[in-house]
């Protein structure tokens, strides 16, 4: 899983919780302080060490100065240090409590942080089917309980689980028409509209014959989903090899039909339930990007997914760098010149 971009809790919260929790040591050692002189007597010299004079000191000022500010015996009980006690102890407890809050959200900071990761590496649709559970849990979380913190824990681990299992080392193909707009100038309609459908038919069957997984279409273009990197090339080539029949005895416009074609391949999430034209990744994006660089009847690749695949005759250099990749490109010439002669 892909670490999280997100910022973690804001530092206003760390730096509030911080100093909140040294207010709340500070408050404790003033009870203590407080407290002092009532056992200080119980020791012998006590009274001869200089900080215990100085806490006697003060403790004898902040006794006078609450005297006078509110009355302090009661019918014949001098109260003045027990008002002070208590008023630490509800400080302490106000504090406390507005610490735990604190803690609270910077616990819901970082809980919606990794929900986040999770949601940005789920597959388009997974959302409802994986994640609903996590959101529920995380609305009904009782961030103060140990016991529903790790319930939530539990159930992120779970979805998290269903994430990774959901991914897929696969292989993308682009194909798109050379100039279709072009083609179709000055044409009949009708004459269009077949040779078209007919083309779309030849890609799909190749696609079907090589393995696709899966495929959406744009009006002229293709994006297809493979297991493997040799089936997306095969069913390029068998694709542009095609067209060679399909121009001289089936298309009826006056242009032939040339395509390129871009394959890139990676670990990718992969749901079966979700249709191709709803899968986002980076590894598609660049398949997609081989393509629009690709030259008319080639099919254009990253240096390294061609070096391990058994098809790697009729490739070459194609002295270009696209998404920061080497770009190898095929054409039918290379491979037919690197082809052993038969006798």
């Amino acid at each position: 899983m892909a670490p999280s971009r997100n910022p973690g809790p804001p530092l206003l919260l760390r730096v509030a919780k911080f100093l909140l929790g040294l207010l709340s040591v500070l408050l404790l050692i003033a009870l203590a302080a407080i407290l002092l002189p009532l056992v200080t007597p119980y020791f012998k010299h006590a009274g001869s060490y200089r900080w215990i004079e100085y806490v006697e000191a003060f403790d004898a000022r902040l006794i006078r100065w609450i005297k006078s500010v509110v009355p302090t015996n009661f019918k014949g009980y001098e109260l003045a240090r027990w008002f002070i006690v208590g008023g630490i102890l509800v400080a302490r407890i106000w504090v406390d409590n507005l610490r735990r809050k604190i803690s609270t959200a910077i616990y819901r900071t970082a809980l919606q942080r990794d929900f986040e990761a999770l949601q940005s590496a789920a597959p388009a649709g997974a959302d409802e089917r994986v994640l609903a559970p996590v959101k529920e849990k995380m609305k009904s979380m009782d961030a103060r309980s140990a016991k529903s913190r790790a319930e939530l824990l539990k159930v992120m681990a779970e979805a998290k689980r269903q994430l990774e299992s959901m991914g897929r080392d696969l292989a993308f193909l682009s194909i798109d028409v050379v100039d279709s707009t072009k083609m179709k100038l000055g044409e009949d309609k009708t004459f269009i509209e077949h040779d078209f459908r007919e083309y779309k038919d030849l890609v799909d069957g190749k696609l079907r014959s090589n393995g696709s997984l899966k495929a959406a279409w744009t009006p002229d273009g293709v994006m297809a989903c493979f297991p493997t990197t040799d089936a997306a090339l095969k069913a390029a080539k068998d694709v542009i090899s095609g067209l060679d029949a399909f121009n001289a005895k089936v298309k009826m416009i006056r242009s032939n039909f040339t395509v390129r074609c871009g394959i890139n391949a990676g670990h990718v999430y992969y749901d079966e339930q979700t249709p191709m034209e709803e899968m986002s990744d980076r590894v598609i994006d660049i398949a997609g990007h081989m393509q629009k660089y690709a030259l008319p009847g080639t099919i254009a690749c990253a240096k390294q997914i061609i070096e391990p695949v058994q098809q790697r005759g009729g490739f070459s250099d194609a002295g270009k760098v696209v998404d920061g990749y080497e770009v190898y490109q095929w054409t039918q010439a290379d491979c037919l010149q690197n082809e052993p002669s038969t006798s």
